[in-house]
């Protein structure tokens, strides 16, 4: 065995780890096939499991306690490891059980699923689960009921050719075990709003999320009016009638809208443009906004404009199995420029300090510096400005990328794209961009929410047509360089291998896989 004990093992291939050196780095040194994103942990897109050994402590103090308590680890942060032989992580372990208690048809295409926890377990309406079918494929559904209700109740949309949907209308009985991940999300009422306005907006079975929030609300004494819009496209598959009936009308506004069946006098018929123009002002109110996508994109944009705070506008968007596909040459066109908004900012001028400014922040920031590796801070304060200047002031100067293949390859969550623009909007605000302005600007930056946020690594889109840049190539440098990995020389005509997305450039000295007295068998 060699004396050096810094080695990760991982299939079927065993990499050193040098002294200071991180053993993601290493692993991408001698190209193993390791999915990454932020390399500082955050994303936890690297995350692996232990089978034997140990990754050190900081590989594992950012996760939670369940996590570690089954061997996962981040090895973008593991600089101690000894003797680590890892896999892929297996996620069915974090997993809870389940009876179903009930199981009942409210419309022809909508299940309401009743669990009894075998755990107790603290929930909120509008978080989600993570629903477990026997094949371990997974579909997020949110939670209706409170959890002081006992049971957890969740609204399922059955569709056709539905994985998890599916099995929950065909082979799940009354009585039987269920697995689920969670609860999580952040997509819930919180007594700081007590005292403010709530309008909430939701399409399908959003529409139960929503109303459990608003029975949340109404238990913890919420005292400020609540305005609660539930649509969907027939009145048949409006299924929450019966249940908004114990909802006192004095203390909740209650409007159920078909966008596709003949409403008299109410035009338009599309809930979400109803809730928009019955609250033209939404200044100091909370907006919640849930269900299809496109509409809850509309509603958080529009919402801005109008006034709605950015630390109080909540969503929760239910996302289809198939990858979201983005039409940004759409939304560039239909983009209108904001002539007021460029000259608060001096036409140019004063975007060039804030950007400065928050940019300094951002760097020094543990959550947002992993997503600026091998980008300095000039050229990403420069290319923020070409691209604002566009959306501002109408001119054509941006020529990088649009923002999902700029984003293609980060995992970044909602929570962290919100956490992002909080901060921009702060330092906006100390530079004395108006409130209401600054609503306008934080409404651009929402029109590409979906190009940017997603769980996990997506290719660069060409001509329409995904590209996934991972893995390696052997190419022969043209000019002279250094070793990404080594840093040692790098001559013209050597071979080397590049990593295709990062671009980063490994000498052949790099790409051993083994170490000597280590079988990698």
């Amino acid at each position: 065995m060699a004396q050096n004990k810094n080695w990760i093992k991982f299939q079927g291939e065993t990499y050193e780890v040098k002294p200071g050196e991180r053993a993601l780095d290493a692993m991408l040194r001698r190209g193993a096939p390791v999915t990454f994103s932020c390399r500082k942990g955050a994303c936890r897109s690297c995350m692996m499991q232990t089978t034997a050994g140990d990754p050190g402590k900081a590989a594992k103090e950012r996760l939670p306690k369940e996590l570690q308590d089954h061997g996962f680890f981040l090895p973008c942060l593991a600089n101690d490891m000894t003797e680590v032989e890892a896999k892929l992580p297996d996620l069915s372990l974090c997993t809870q059980n389940a009876v179903v208690f009930e199981k009942n048809w409210i419309t022809d295409n909508i299940i309401q699923l009743r669990l009894e926890l075998e755990v107790a377990t603290p929930w909120a309406p509008g978080q989600w689960i993570a629903l477990m079918n026997e094949n371990g494929a997974t579909r997020n559904y949110s939670i209706v009921s409170m959890a002081t209700d006992f049971y957890m109740d969740l609204h399922i949309k059955v569709y056709e050719g539905g994985a998890l949907s599916g099995w929950v209308a065909q082979s799940l009985n009354v009585g039987d075990s269920v697995k689920f991940q969670g609860p999580g999300g952040h997509f819930t009422y919180r007594d700081e709003l007590k005292n403010t306005p709530l309008v909430l907006v939701g399409t399908g079975t959003g529409g139960g999320a929503l109303m459990g929030i608003v029975h949340d609300a109404l238990a913890r004494g919420h005292d400020a009016p609540i305005q609660f819009y539930h649509g969907a496209k027939t009145n048949a598959d409006l299924h929450l009638r019966e249940m908004l009936k114990d909802i006192d009308p004095e203390r909740v506004k209650i409007t159920q809208i078909a966008s596709r069946e003949e409403v008299e006098n109410i035009v338009p018929t599309r809930v979400a443009d109803i809730a928009l123009l019955e609250n033209p002002d939404l200044t100091g109110t909370a907006v919640f906004v849930c269900g299809s996508p496109d509409m809850v994109e509309g509603v958080r944009i529009q919402a801005l404009r109008q006034g709605a705070p950015l630390e109080h506008l909540y969503s929760d968007a239910f996302e289809p199995a198939a990858p979201f596909m983005p039409d940004e040459d759409t939304k560039f066109k239909n983009l209108q420029a904001d002539p007021e908004l460029w000259e608060a900012l001096e036409n140019g001028k004063k975007l060039t300090r804030i950007l400065t400014d928050f940019y300094t922040k951002a760097y020094m920031d543990p959550r947002l510096a992993p997503f600026f590796h091998r980008t300095t801070l000039q050229r990403a304060i420069d290319k923020q400005y070409n691209f604002l200047q566009d959306m501002f002031s109408g001119s054509k100067l941006y020529f990088g990328e649009k923002p999902f293949n700029a984003h293609h390859w980060m995992v970044i969550s909602d929570e962290l794209f919100d956490y992002r623009e909080r901060l921009i909007m702060k330092v906006a605000r100390e530079h004395g961009v108006p409130e209401h302005l600054l609503g306008r600007w934080a409404a651009v930056h929402e029109l590409f929410r979906r190009e940017i946020v997603k769980p996990a690594a997506r290719g660069m889109i060409q001509h329409g047509i995904e590209r996934y840049l991972e893995g390696y190539s052997e190419e022969t440098m043209e000019v002279g360089t250094v070793c990404d990995g080594c840093v040692s020389e790098v001559f013209e005509g050597d071979k080397v291998r590049m990593h295709m997305r990062t671009g980063e450039i490994f000498c052949m000295d790099c790409e051993g896989k083994t170490i000597q007295g280590v079988d990698a068998a």
